[in-house]
């Protein structure tokens, strides 16, 4: 079984993304109120996953388990960061 790379690299990103701006968050959101930066996180996710439609990254077909990988990457990624 194949899926497309759109919904897998979407949980992933989301995941990795998370994880890099809970911990990280003094570097990229010091001294911001809530709203700008659930704004900020949401923005980074965009241009990603923006930048991916547009290189079709997302239209590639991999296996199943490839995705579940990925799914399961940003997941634990986002555990261990925070």
């Amino acid at each position: 079984m194949y899926w497309k790379l759109r919904i897998p690299l979407l949980l992933g990103v989301i995941g990795v993304i998370s994880g890099l701006v809970q911990k990280y968050s003094n570097l990229f959101l010091m001294n911001t109120p809530y709203f700008i930066r659930s704004a900020i996180f949401i923005g980074l996710i965009g241009i990603i996953f923006t930048i991916l439609e547009k290189t079709n990254v997302n239209e590639k077909k991999v296996h199943f388990t490839i995705g579940a990988g990925l799914i399961l990457f940003g997941i634990i990624f986002d555990y261990l960061m925070a």
